[in-house]
């Protein structure tokens, strides 16, 4: 709740912000305003990028290059005068977190991720608004004719996402491809059960979307731009994963049934996504007193469902998640291609 709050303070600061700088200058509709405005369209793609319990903060540039995305968007930018617009975007940004894949960077400070063994993907549906503000004032010809041949701006808005994490099902084998199902359903942090405390999350969140991006001019009717983009959210649970215990494994099969298994998979032979062998890597733990302290157990007779003795559901207390308790974010870095509809210089209105 604080930082639902704390987000729409924020965007009333920005619109507050918005209106002031594009009502200034003898207004929207002074003679040079109404000169430099002019509008574009833009198409393009990129990368994209998480942070949350399957990426953790304190690791921040690990997501810049573990388990990376893609995004492509499509833009409508109305620039009001001429260094400040408004931007409505729509964007499809896929990320992903694996804490078999994330564990490989380095085993020794990742283990317990590797133990956790979770997963997900998410395709993020977006809608924002922002406005654009140019960092390098531009004067000149008026219109689309007097910008800059290079451009650094920055952008801070609102928007919406709706989104769905999903996961794979476990498999006994690896010839089976993945088959991916949604996690809300599943319950993971036994949301559907009677005694918890834990509300189940929406499909649809508010975000903050702020970035930094250069524009080049190619000519008169084409510009491309890069862009770097992170958005807040108030969720956290982007990734399904929160700062909350194992839910009990029984109950959670009885309201839920077979998909209840997506709760617990540090006990998963195989990584379900990938298809990899874990058990090596798993002996290798075990067999560390600096870790689980699990050197006791027979490497020759053990198998991961051992591991419950250590870690998981049947150790009260154990969290699911990171012990951040902070929503979760993602980012992207884009390239743009935007074509200007219209860059004729126009008559003021007459007063």
């Amino acid at each position: 709740m604080a930082r639902s709050s704390g987000l729409l303070k924020i965007a009333f600061l920005c619109s507050g912000i918005l209106i002031s700088t594009l009502t200034s200058g003898q207004g929207l509709f002074s003679r040079q305003n109404v000169i430099n405005q002019y509008t574009t369209v833009g198409i393009g793609g990129g990368s994209s990028h998480y942070w949350g319990d399957l990426s953790p903060y304190s690791q921040f540039y690990n997501a810049l290059y573990t388990n990376v995305r893609w995004n492509g968007h499509a833009n409508y930018t109305r620039y009001l005068t001429a260094n400040a617009g408004v931007r409505l975007q729509l964007s499809w940004i896929r990320i992903l977190g694996d804490d078999y894949t994330y564990s490989q960077r380095n085993l020794d400070l990742f283990w317990q991720n590797y133990i956790r063994n979770l997963h997900f993907r998410n395709d993020l549906k977006e809608v924002t608004i922002s406005g654009v503000f140019n960092l390098l004032p531009s004067y000149g010809k008026g219109g689309a004719r007097g910008r800059l041949d290079f451009t650094p701006y920055a952008t801070i808005g609102l928007g919406m996402v709706a989104h769905s994490p999903q996961a794979t099902l476990p498999v006994t084998n690896v010839i089976d491809p993945p088959t991916w199902v949604p996690l809300r359903d599943a319950s993971t942090s036994g949301q559907v059960l009677p005694a918890s405390t834990i509300k189940m999350y929406s499909f649809v969140e508010p975000v903050l979307p702020v970035g930094l991006g250069l524009r080049f001019k190619i000519n008169e009717k084409f510009d491309i731009t890069f862009e770097g983009n992170i958005r807040l959210t108030k969720t956290d649970f982007i990734d399904d994963v929160a700062e909350v215990s194992y839910a009990d494994e029984a109950l959670l099969q009885s309201f839920i049934g077979p998909n209840a298994d997506l709760s617990f998979r540090a006990d998963e032979a195989i990584h379900s996504r990938t298809r990899d062998y874990r058990i090596s890597t798993l002996h290798q733990i075990w067999q560390d007193v600096d870790k689980l302290n699990a050197g006791i157990l027979n490497p020759n007779t053990w198998s991961p469902s051992d591991l419950r003795q250590f870690y998981g559901p049947d150790l009260p207390g154990t969290i699911r998640g990171n012990a951040s308790n902070i929503p979760d974010t993602y980012a992207t870095f884009q390239v743009t291609l935007s074509y200007i509809l219209s860059n004729k210089i126009k008559c003021p209105v007459l007063k």
